[in-house]
């Protein structure tokens, strides 16, 4: 990947980020380290084509890559409910891009 090879990240600063909040505290700091950890992984397009079955979402599916983004994060003080608003809003960056993603309102 090319980002990796040049050292840059997808992702500008967590302060370029939309603002976003889950729990009434700024979100954006987490979201940022997990969209860094996908890179890191080269997780984007798995993102992009797959996605979790419907009854299970992203915390009970039990696929491989959903813990190699858990046990790779820098700090992990996630919930299961803030993971996966954490995964569907990395689901939607990968598939929208991360500019219209950004640029959308809640």
């Amino acid at each position: 990947m090319i980002i990796q090879q040049l050292n840059m990240a997808s992702t500008p600063h967590y302060t370029e980020w939309r603002e976003t909040q889950c729990y009434g505290a700024d979100f954006r700091p987490l979201l940022k380290e997990m969209a860094d950890t996908i890179d890191k992984l080269e997780l984007w397009d798995w993102f992009k084509n797959e996605k979790p079955p419907a009854d299970k979402g992203y915390m009970y599916w039990g696929h491989e890559n959903v813990d190699k983004i858990s046990n790779n994060l820098p700090s992990n003080p996630h919930s299961g409910a803030t993971f996966g608003f954490a995964m569907r809003c990395m689901q939607a960056i990968a598939k929208q891009g991360f500019n219209k993603w950004n640029k959308q309102q809640d």
